[in-house]
């Protein structure tokens, strides 16, 4: 990386240019920085101090602090503090509702979305018809183009009550004008004098589907806008967990029109409830049976010969969501688990499938494509004739394993601990899994308020993914965005495109991951593309950020933003290089990013940075905008 970066710096030879390339070196080396932090606070120190407490639950149990944040929990107390997260669902989130309301797909049922936003399927032109159309006729013809009313009914009503929305059918959901269009359809009308009218004028035409990418976009957004408005913290980070977690690639096919019910009903309604609960929704969710292919996996049907065929087999079983299940889900890949028991729950699982995934997307069980004979899960037996219960069966002796909570509160304890969390807290997090019947809310609170989460060795030892470093810079520069491509696309440019992992284990969640030259690199450019309001949709007004800019005292407006991004606490060389950036003066030049092969679009500043409803983006002074850029890219920012 050094020889990278050491190239790059003769293309940009100014002092501050210098600086600047100088913390990227730092960036490198970020792991390092946290292995010598952990050893020197753990041999001089035995407790945080107050401000380090109340800055390390913020970077953790929230994508970052805004503004007032940090003064606001030295008032109320951390405990306080990690409480009214852990219990925010009566929290007030009118703001962030508010925005989301600018996204229509994401309250539109699965069928809804597939008939709006996929290219019609060819039908049969129907025979030419006389001009006076009988009016049953025509009304005929309308109640056969709404016949697909009938289409949901077929799902089995026995659906817990976790699963997706069923869409309204047609005659439900009509607009206030389509009534008057039918009544004009319906037949010829009747002049003022008694006179026939003329014939009414054909329908208009079927609407051009709308853009397809814009189900994505419209879930990516939302992700972010939650991310940087939300009051519930804590719970949007544990969507975020989950979804990673039961990971799913958004561009495999139908899954784009399918995810956007899979945040909606399967995930965000228990990221802080029962693990079985959740576990239950995604293994019924249509986006993930469609992902591991189980919609396609039945018991093996054969079939004799005929004159014109030969005999074969229809069907069969596909493994991949039983594979998953048990290393990515629940018991990990050192779970215990044999190849045996891959087969005999991809068995259990048959016959779970989808009602015409590309129309319909809603869970169906069919009963003729299960194996119905009898099964032994972990030694666990499952008596033939089990139908549909066999799945769920597997899945309450999964939730219940001690390998699942381990597992499970591992993860947990890398995600706000460390990338290596010390085994008594994960012991212990694993005994209230079990005790509390996989009570999600209560092993993060095992977590969060043990002596290993504030420990000195735990200060700032995670790094921020791209997807953090972003919401974290938006919130601590008071930014409006609207979360459109050029922030989406600069995350991808990071190598953490929203939705965007193609395997099914999710993003690492580890330092390494996101350390490459050409992803700090990135970072560096969106720090700076925020800093100077060259972000199309996004600007911060640095006169409301620092109402009092002194260009005569510029190490004071220095400490202002020391304070606001990462709360005073600095290192010598990042504040040595911000003291040389505020006597320099001279702006920070975009460097080019190298390719990363984690983004798939590329990435480009040159918008006027004006906010969503917003005039216009005040100019930001350049030596404020450089001590931006640096505090955004510094090692101690990149740390939570």
């Amino acid at each position: 990386m050094n020889q990278t970066i050491l190239v790059r710096r003769e293309t940009f030879p100014s002092e501050a240019v210098a600086v600047t390339l100088s913390l990227f070196l730092v960036l490198g080396q970020v792991c390092n920085l946290t292995a010598q932090a952990q050893g020197r606070q753990s041999s001089k120190k035995s407790a945080l101090t107050a401000d380090q407490r109340a800055a390390h639950v913020l970077s953790r149990l929230t994508f970052g602090a805004r503004p007032g944040d940090f003064e606001r929990v030295k008032v109320i107390g951390v405990n306080e503090f990690i409480r009214q997260q852990l219990d925010s669902d009566s929290a007030d989130d009118v703001a962030v509702q508010a925005r989301l309301r600018r996204l229509p797909t994401l309250g539109m049922a699965t069928p809804t979305i597939f008939e709006q936003y996929t290219p019609p399927k060819p039908v049969v032109s129907p025979s030419p018809a006389p001009a006076n159309l009988p009016d049953k006729m025509v009304a005929g013809s309308i109640i056969q183009i709404g016949s697909n009313a009938d289409k949901i009914s077929s799902t089995p009503s026995g659906l817990p009550a976790w699963g997706p929305r069923p869409a309204l059918p047609p005659s439900e959901s009509m607009k206030p004008g389509d009534a008057m269009q039918k009544s004009e359809e319906s037949g010829q009308k009747q002049e003022a004098d008694g006179m026939p009218a003329l014939p009414a004028a054909s329908p208009k035409p079927t609407p051009l589907p709308k853009n397809p990418q814009m189900v994505v976009t419209e879930l990516q957004r939302a992700a972010l806008l939650r991310a940087i408005y939300s009051e519930r913290q804590l719970y949007e980070l544990m969507v975020g967990f989950w979804e990673n977690h039961f990971s799913i690639f958004a561009n495999k096919d139908d899954d784009r029109y399918l995810l956007t019910s899979y945040d909606r009903d399967t995930i965000r309604p228990f990221a802080m409830g029962r693990f079985r609960d959740l576990l239950g929704a995604t293994a019924h969710s249509p986006a993930m049976l469609f992902y591991l292919d189980n919609w396609r996996s039945s018991v093996a049907r054969p079939y004799p010969a005929t004159k014109t065929k030969p005999a074969g087999v229809d069907g069969g079983l596909n493994e991949n969501y039983a594979r998953e299940l048990m290393e990515l889900h629940t018991l990990g890949v050192d779970g215990g688990y044999s190849q045996k028991d891959v087969q005999e729950v991809a068995r259990c699982f048959s016959g779970w499938t989808i009602l015409k995934p590309n129309e319909e997307g809603v869970f169906l069980y069919r009963p003729g494509l299960h194996d119905n004979g009898e099964k032994i899960v972990l030694g666990h037996k499952i008596p033939a004739g089990g139908g549909l219960a066999d799945g769920e069966r597997v899945l309450d002796i999964l939730a219940t394993q001690p390998a699942t909570a381990h597992f499970i509160a591992t993860k947990l304890a890398r995600r706000f601990i460390s990338d290596d969390p010390p085994p008594s807290v994960i012991d212990r997090a694993a005994a209230v899994f079990l005790k509390t019947d996989g009570s999600i809310r209560e092993t993060l609170r095992a977590i969060v308020t043990s002596p290993e989460f504030f420990s000195p060795a735990t200060y700032r030892a995670k790094v921020r993914s791209p997807f953090e470093y972003v919401a974290a810079a938006m919130r601590a520069l008071n930014a409006e965005t609207d979360g459109d491509r050029p922030v989406l696309d600069a995350l991808g440019r990071m190598g953490q495109p929203v939705f965007g992992r193609i395997t099914p284990d999710g993003y690492a969640d580890r330092a390494d991951q996101w350390l490459s030259s050409g992803a700090m690199v990135a970072r560096f450019n969106f720090a700076n593309a925020l800093a100077t309001n060259r972000i199309k949709g996004t600007g911060i007004d640095v006169s409301k950020l620092l109402p009092n800019v002194d260009q005569a005292n510029r190490n004071s407006d220095a400490a202002q933003l020391i304070r606001l991004t990462v709360f005073g606490d600095v290192s010598a060389g990042t504040r040595s290089a911000l003291e040389k950036a505020a006597r320099g003066g001279s702006a920070v030049n975009q460097i080019a990013p190298s390719p990363s092969p984690a983004a798939n679009v590329s990435v480009g500043y040159s918008g006027t940075g004006t906010p969503p409803q917003t005039a216009s983006a005040t100019p930001v002074t350049p030596y404020i905008a450089e001590l931006i850029t640096l505090l955004i890219g510094s090692p101690e920012f990149q740390q939570r």
